[in-house]
């Protein structure tokens, strides 16, 4: 699959419409296209964590909603992702994952798409 799909199209315009760029971003690295989440993407919201008025929680919330999609590339790239900023990103941002109760919920997860890749 090349390109991002419509629906990922429409997901990134839904939040451009809300005014959450970090949400878009996150949108972004989390598409349903089979290979990592690209470089522009999460160097920005790493260095979004590290501004004082970003907002933490609508950014690992996002994730955590992008990780309950029914596409495995794209829960496996919502995870990559907070990986990558739990690693390079703000403490703020493992702070607010410490104070959650519950994390990721993948224990319903079964992968819908189809697709195989091998």
């Amino acid at each position: 699959m090349s390109g991002q799909t419509l629906t990922d199209r429409i997901a990134a315009a839904q939040y451009q419409l809300t005014g959450s760029d970090v949400a878009r971003a996150v949108c972004k690295a989390t598409t349903h296209e089979v290979m990592a989440p690209k470089k522009k993407h999460l160097e920005y919201l790493i260095s979004t964590t590290n501004e004082t008025n970003v907002n933490i929680p609508q950014m690992a919330d996002t994730l955590f909603e992008r990780s309950t999609n029914a596409s495995w590339v794209v829960v496996f790239k919502a995870l990559t992702t907070t990986h990558h900023i739990c690693i390079y990103g703000n403490e703020r941002f493992i702070q607010y994952l410490a104070s959650r109760t519950s994390l990721f919920n993948l224990s319903n997860f079964i992968d819908k798409t189809g697709s195989h890749v091998i």
